[in-house]
C-alpha cells in the first residue's frame, strides 16, 4: 500500500532535499567489496549497493533498498534517512552537529528502518493526514503504538518504533525536520515492543536421535556413494554430446537395429516419476543417445511421425517377446554394494539415469553442506561464502578459509580448523559446484541462458531427511526421526558436544570466532554451548558405555573374587561383577551382551584417577549433612573421601597412586622436630592409606 503524495507531513512545498545533492553517492567512506555502481541520491526507487558486498546466506537481494513504497515527501524523507545511516561521519552530518558513531550501520539495519518508517508513514496517512511530524505530540505516538501493538508482530513493532525515534535523531538533516522530542523518553525499544527475553538461547538444538544417524548418513553420500554419483555424472555428460560434437545420423533404423542386435542391450527405463514421465516407463530420450552414441536425442521424439511410432513399436515388441529387458536407469554406471540393514550385501541404488543424477547430485551437495556445517561450527554466511580451492592448513592443522561477515565491516578473511572428513566433503563439493562458490549451484537452469539455479539452504534442507530416509534399508542407512532442519542448529548443536572435551570452551571461542577480552572463551561460548536435556542424557549413555567397555577387561582379567581391590565399596563392586559372571547368557560370549550387563549392573559407576564411585546415593560419604534439594543432585566428586565412603573401589590401577602417598606420609615423619598434633594428623592419615595399600602386597 502506498502512502499519498497530497497527505505529505514535511513543510517543504517542493520534494527536493535541503542537505544532499541528487549526484550524491549514496555509499562514502566505506569499503567497497565489488566493482558495482554505486547509486545516487536522486535515484528515488531503488538502490543497488552490491557494491559494499552481502552476505551471501541473504541472497544478493539484501543489498537492495527499495523505496517505491514510498511517494512524495516520505520518499524524500525515506532517502534522507538511509544515506544518513549509511555515511554517519559524513560532513554533512557533521555541519549540523551530527557526531555519530564511525562505523556504519548495515544494510539489514537500514532496511528494518525503513520497514518501520513505511508502517508509520502508512498509519500518518490514514489518522493525521497532512499534519507535519513538527506537529506531532507524545500522545500521537502512543497512539500509533497501540496499534502496532495489537495488530502487528513483535519484530514489526521493534522496526517501527527504531524508525520512530530516527526521526528525532536525525532531526537535523531531514528536509522540513523531524520529530522535536525523543520519541517514549528513555524507555527501552524491548519493554515498549513488549518482547521478552529469556534466559535459554533460542536457537534450536537436533537431538542425538537424529544427529547421530543424519552424520552417519552424510558421510556415507561422501565417502561412497560420492564416486557412483559423480562416475554416472561423468558418464552422461560424455554421453550427452554437446551440439558442436554430434554428427547427423542418417539411417536411423539400422543404428536403432544394431544396438538391439547386442548382446548386452537393455532397454532404459524412467527410475523416477517427474513433469510428464513415469516411473517404469521407458526413456525414449536416453534410448536414443544410446542407440546412436550420443548423437541423437529424436529417434522417438516426434510421435506425429509414423516412422517414429515404427521404431517404438519395434522396441516394445522385442521387450514383449523376451528379446530384451529393461533397466531401471540404463546407464551402464554400477553402483557400490554396501552393507544392508539386515546384513546382506547389494547395490545401495538399482541404476541411474539422468533425472537420478540431478537428484543425487543435489543430495550429495547437501550431505556436503550438513557435514561442513555440523564438523566445523560456521556459521551460515561463512560457509556460503567459501570459495573453490579455500583448504589451507593454520599453526600446522588442515582448515578451511573463508569470510567472516556477523559484525565485520570489509574483508575479513579466517581460517577455520577442520578434519580429515570435512577435507574430503570439502573436495567433494568442489566437484559438484558449477561456479566459484563452494556450496552453490550443482546444475543450471533450462532457460536459454543458462543461469545457475540458487542453492536454497532452507528448502533443501526440510526435504533432505525424508530424501534420505527414502532410500530405506536397502542402502545400508539407519532410519532418521522426522525433525525440522535449519543451517543454524548444526553449529550450536556441536558447540554443545564440544564442550565437554576437555578445555572445550576455549576451542570453542577460537572455532566460533566469539569475541573475547580473555585468553577463554566469553559467557558467549558458555551460553551457547550449555546442554539440553536430550544430550544430557546421551553425554550420560556414553559415559556408561565407556564404563562398561573398561569393565569388560577387568571381568575377562580374573575371577571376581579374586580382584585386588580396596576401600569400603569393594566388596560391593566383587558382588555385582560376581552376578554378571552367573549369568547364563555371558556364557555364550557374546561382547556386546556383556557389555551391557555390566553397564546395567554399574549404571552409576563414576571411573577415576584416585578410585572408582559407585555412584548409590545413601551411602554416599560426600552427601551427608546436606540439604535435600543439594543431595538429589547426586554425587559431588570434589567432596569424595576415598578411604571411608561406602561407594568407593580401589583397584590396582589405582595402587601406585597409594603407595606415593603412603611413601611421602612416611617421609614426613622422619622429621623428628614435628610438632606432636601436626605428627597425630599425619599418623592418622597414614593408617587410612595403609588400609589400602596393605590390600596390594604384589604391587
Amino acid at each position: 500500500m502506498n502512502t499519498t503524495p497530497n497527505t505529505h507531513p514535511l513543510a517543504a512545498s517542493e520534494f527536493q532535499s535541503s542537505f544532499w545533492a541528487a549526484n550524491e553517492p549514496v555509499l562514502q567512506h566505506q569499503y567497497l567489496e565489488h566493482d558495482h555502481p554505486v547509486p545516487m541520491f536522486g535515484e528515488n526507487r531503488r538502490w543497488d549497493l552490491r557494491a559494499a558486498g552481502w552476505n551471501p546466506a541473504a541472497g544478493r537481494h539484501s543489498a537492495s533498498l527499495l523505496f517505491e513504497g514510498f511517494d512524495g515527501g516520505w520518499n524524500l524523507l525515506a532517502r534522507e534517512l538511509a544515506i544518513a545511516l549509511l555515511n554517519p561521519v559524513h560532513a554533512v552530518l557533521r555541519k549540523q552537529g551530527l557526531y555519530l558513531r564511525s562505523t556504519p550501520v548495515s544494510i539489514k539495519t537500514v532496511h528494518s528502518r525503513l520497514a518501520g518508517l513505511k508502517n508509520f508513514a502508512m498509519w500518518h496517512t490514514e489518522n493525521y493526514r497532512g499534519t507535519p511530524l513538527r506537529d506531532l505530540q507524545q500522545a500521537h505516538l502512543d497512539r500509533f503504538l497501540v496499534r502496532a501493538r495489537s495488530q502487528d508482530a513483535i519484530s514489526a513493532t521493534v522496526s517501527a518504533v527504531d524508525a520512530i525515534r530516527a526521526l528525532h535523531d536525525f532531526d537535523s538533516v531531514l528536509t522540513g525536520g523531524g520529530l522535536s522530542f525523543r520519541p517514549w523518553g528513555g524507555q527501552t525499544t524491548k519493554a515498549l515492543s513488549g518482547r521478552t527475553v529469556g534466559n535459554e538461547l533460542s536457537t534450536p538444538v537436533i537431538p542425538p536421535s537424529v544427529w547421530w544417524p543424519l552424520l552417519r548418513a552424510c558421510w556415507q553420500y561422501i565417502d561412497v556413494f560420492s564416486h557412483d554419483i559423480l562416475a554416472a555424472a561423468a558418464e552422461w555428460s560424455a554421453l550427452n554430446r554437446p551440439l558442436k560434437d554430434r554428427r547427423r545420423v542418417n539411417d536411423p533404423d539400422a543404428a536403432l537395429k544394431r544396438w538391439l542386435s547386442s548382446s548386452d542391450t537393455v532397454v532404459p527405463v524412467h527410475r523416477l516419476t517427474y513433469g510428464r514421465f513415469r516411473k517404469g516407463e521407458i526413456h525414449w530420450t536416453l534410448l536414443s543417445l544410446l542407440a546412436t552414441d550420443g548423437h541423437s536425442h529424436a529417434m522417438f521424439a516426434d510421435l506425429q511421425s509414423q516412422v517414429v511410432l515404427c521404431r517404438r513399436e519395434q522396441v516394445t515388441r522385442a521387450i514383449a517377446g523376451g528379446a530384451i529387458h529393461t533397466t531401471a536407469g540404463g546407464l551402464s554406471t554400477k553402483p557400490t554394494d554396501v552393507t544392508r540393514a539386515d546384513g546382506g550385501l547389494g547395490p545401495w541404488i538399482d541404476g541411474f539415469d539422468p533425472a537420478t543424477i540431478r537428484e543425487q547430485k543435489k543430495i550429495l551437495r547437501n550431505a556436503c553442506y550438513v557435514f561442513c556445517a555440523a564438523l566445523t561450527m560456521m556459521r551460515d554466511s561463512e560457509l556460503l561464502s567459501i570459495k573453490k580451492g579455500a583448504l589451507t592448513t593454520s599453526y600446522g592443522a588442515p582448515a578451511v578459509t573463508s569470510q567472516l561477515r556477523k559484525g565485520r565491516r570489509g574483508t575479513h578473511r579466517r581460517n577455520w580448523w577442520i578434519i580429515e572428513p570435512v577435507a574430503q566433503a570439502i573436495a567433494v563439493a568442489e566437484q559438484l559446484a558449477l561456479g566459484e562458490d563452494l556450496f552453490g549451484s550443482s546444475r543450471r537452469n533450462h532457460e536459454k541462458e543458462g543461469h545457475l539455479t540458487r542453492f536454497d539452504r532452507h528448502d533443501e534442507l526440510k526435504k533432505f531427511i525424508i530424501q534420505l530416509n527414502a532410500l530405506g534399508p536397502d542402502a545400508g542407512l539407519e532410519p532418521i526421526p522426522a525433525f525440522h532442519l535449519a543451517p543454524h542448529m548444526f553449529r550450536r548443536t556441536m558447540a554443545i558436544i564440544t564442550a565437554q572435551q576437555p578445555d572445550g570452551e576455549i576451542a570453542l571461542g577460537i572455532q566460533l570466532k566469539h569475541a573475547a577480552r580473555r585468553a577463554v572463551a566469553n559467557g558467549t561460548t558458555s551460553g551457547y554451548a550449555s546442554e539440553t536435556p536430550e544430550w544430557a542424557a546421551e553425554f550420560e549413555h556414553e559415559l556408561q558405555e565407556a564404563v562398561a567397555s573398561r569393565l569388560v577387561g577387568m571381568w575377562s582379567g580374573a575371577n571376581a573374587q579374586e580382584l585386588p581391590l580396596a576401600g569400603a565399596g569393594a566388596q560391593r563392586f566383587r558382588d555385582r561383577l560376581g552376578e554378571v559372571e552367573a549369568s547364563t547368557i555371558v556364557k555364550i560370549g557374546d561382547q556386546r551382551t556383556l557389555r551391557a550387563l555390566l553397564r546395567d549392573q554399574f549404571n552409576t559407576l563414576r571411573w577415576g584417577t584416585v578410585n572408582h564411585c559407585l555412584g548409590i546415593p545413601e551411602q554416599a560419604a560426600c552427601l551427608k549433612g546436606l540439604p535435600a534439594e543439594a543431595a538429589a543432585q547426586g554425587v559431588m566428586p570434589n567432596r569424595c573421601q576415598p578411604t571411608t565412603c561406602g561407594n568407593s573401589v580401589i583397584t590396582d590401577e589405582h595402587a601406585p597412586v597409594w603407595i606415593a602417598e603412603e611413601r611421602d606420609l612416611l617421609a614426613k615423619l622422619r622429621d623428628r622436630k614435628m610438632a606432636t598434633r601436626n605428627r597425630e594428623q599425619l599418623e592418622g592419615e597414614l593408617a587410612s592409606v595403609q588400609k589400602i595399600t596393605r590390600r596390594f602386597t604384589d604391587v
